[in-house]
């Protein structure tokens, strides 16, 4: 039954208008509830998966998920089940924008992540995301939360830029993207990338440090409203230096002074997004005379004590780590004399808004 599968996916085609495809299919959805022969249902479905196609992706891959279902039926009773099942989700598929998230549909997002353990692959290098910078994560974490949280046009934030992972993946995914950047230099490389790369999309990035920066005004000068998304990447305390300023979270002396230096950058972020909307914190854990510092629950801790509630706790591989590249032995030597364990994972933490 695997051809099915093949069939469904590679033979689609979109020549047809939506509606024109939408109505052609529930046609001959309607004649197959009208049929007692399986083999014969079959035989008009599988006709029909090569000459249907939908310009819409999401609505694709659900109708081919409920065609490979259909066409693996065993029974007459279930094939007609999954028929009633197609019909639905073209039911549902008339009354949305394919750009809104339709639960619906939920078949059809099958590169959405829901569970809790992040297993990814290495860094992408393609459409402007390189991996030149020292803190930068990898872009498959900002574009599920742009997958699942937002749509083209939404607003993100992030006020810990970077290279501009974010930025640039908004840009892809034709979301309007603000970052602020500490780093004078950093923020320069970005803007040209930006420049050179997405001159006609909204994304802009700010040369300044989020503890001090008036979030309000930013918005103002671009005439963004609020955000749907705010991505927060701080530094892991002082595990890598990002620039000389004192406002900088990497700069830090004590771990008291980095807590409240997040919070306040925490609580502008909390202002500027919407209510309903969502704030994302990809932190990790530090290690301090013998003794873990648990960072990533203490940021969450914050967070959720400002109204937020705590919508996913998610645990990430974390590879190819530069500080402990070419010295695994080494690390594996400290960790068994002082008893601790080597950080092979950060945390994706997700936060939402309540609506008011």
């Amino acid at each position: 039954m695997s051809s099915y599968i093949c069939l469904c996916g590679e033979t689609l085609i979109n020549g047809a208008s939506q509606r024109d495809a939408l109505m052609e299919l529930k046609n001959i959805c309607i004649r197959a509830l009208t049929l007692d022969d399986l083999d014969e249902i079959r035989r008009l479905f599988l006709q029909a998966s090569t000459e249907i196609g939908f310009s819409d992706d999401i609505l694709s891959a659900a109708v081919s998920d409920d065609l490979n279902h259909l066409l693996k039926s065993r029974s007459l009773e279930r094939a007609k089940h999954y028929v009633r099942v197609l019909i639905s989700d073209m039911e549902n598929a008339r009354f949305n924008s394919k750009d809104d998230f339709n639960v619906k549909l939920w078949k059809g997002y099958s590169e959405i992540k829901t569970d809790s353990l992040w297993l990814l692959e290495r860094r992408r290098s393609d459409s402007g995301q390189k991996a030149w910078y020292w803190g930068n994560f990898v872009p498959q974490i900002p574009r599920q939360m742009m997958l699942r949280y937002t749509k083209p046009g939404s607003w993100v934030l992030d006020p810990f830029c970077g290279s501009g992972t974010t930025l640039i993946e908004a840009a892809r995914m034709k979301r309007h993207a603000l970052g602020i950047e500490i780093n004078s230099e950093i923020y320069s490389k970005v803007r040209e990338s930006l420049g050179n790369s997405h001159e006609n999309l909204d994304v802009h990035i700010v040369n300044a440090d989020s503890i001090n920066a008036d979030f309000k005004s930013i918005m103002a000068e671009y005439n963004i409203d609020s955000f749907d998304l705010v991505m927060l990447h701080p530094p892991y305390w002082d595990i890598i230096k990002f620039s000389d300023s004192p406002s900088d979270l990497s700069n830090a002396e004590t771990l008291q002074d980095f807590l409240e230096m997040f919070t306040k950058v925490a609580k502008k972020s909390v202002d500027v997004v919407k209510a309903g909307g969502y704030i994302s914190l990809v932190i990790g854990d530090a290690y301090r005379k013998g003794e873990i510092i648990p960072l990533g629950f203490m940021c969450m801790d914050i967070i959720s004590k400002m109204g937020m509630k705590t919508k996913g706790i998610i645990v990430k591989d974390m590879q190819n780590n530069r500080g402990k590249r070419n010295s695994e032995n080494l690390w594996r030597y400290r960790a068994l004399k002082s008893g601790f364990y080597i950080f092979k994972h950060e945390y994706v933490f997700v936060f939402m808004k309540p609506s008011k």
